[in-house]
């Protein structure tokens, strides 16, 4: 249907579709993030939408713009194979990760765990900021609950991979104390690890 913006609220629009109105719930805007209504929609404003639901007894109409639009979702499995590099950008953080829009509606998460293969993560935002563009790999995608699992630390080289080539049994090396328990000392060997 054709309407046109009567009045925006914090949770969506009122439109008018001629002598009747329609409420366009801010979830059905757009497949991707609308932190406001008032960002994208305007009163006066022409939208074209979708009737998602029609309760004649109670004379209400729930309008979805995003729902006249592509799923971005039907095609995630073949635009972002599973071990495939991406690019985006840091939408939100968590204390346990940060989430990272691939494309408007398609945002993936980086777990803290997948952060770094040296240092340990306590917060995503010792690491990132909203707004960072991050390179990071697909590491699973659960197609019925819409959740990409992505890996920062998998998108550069695992330093581990190679200790045992640059540090063979009886070599001599030189570090500074890291920390002191009843047990032993750790010794710093180079960033991030140590020995």
């Amino acid at each position: 249907v054709e309407g046109v913006v009567k009045n925006v609220t914090d949770y969506g629009a009122f439109v008018d579709l001629g002598g009747v109105d329609g409420l366009l719930h801010v979830s059905d805007l757009s497949w991707g993030r609308v932190g406001k209504p008032a960002d994208v929609l305007k009163p006066g404003q022409p939208v074209t939408a979708k009737v998602l639901k029609f309760d004649r007894t109670k004379g209400k109409i729930s309008l979805g713009v995003k729902q006249t639009l592509p799923d971005p979702w039907l095609e995630v499995p073949s635009k972002y194979p599973l071990e495939s590099r991406i690019k985006g950008r840091v939408v939100s953080l968590m204390e346990y990760g940060a989430f990272v829009e691939l494309e408007p509606g398609v945002e993936g998460l980086i777990h803290v765990s997948e952060m770094s293969w040296t240092k340990r993560v306590r917060r995503a935002a010792d690491i990132l900021s909203v707004g960072d563009e991050v390179e990071a790999v697909v590491l699973g995608i659960d197609m019925s609950n819409r959740k990409i699992s992505l890996g920062l630390k998998q998108a550069g080289e695992n330093p581990w991979l190679n200790i045992a080539e640059k540090y063979s049994v009886g070599t001599k090396i030189e570090g500074q104390i890291k920390n002191m328990t009843d047990f032993g000392m750790f010794i710093g060997i180079e960033d991030g690890i140590d020995g």
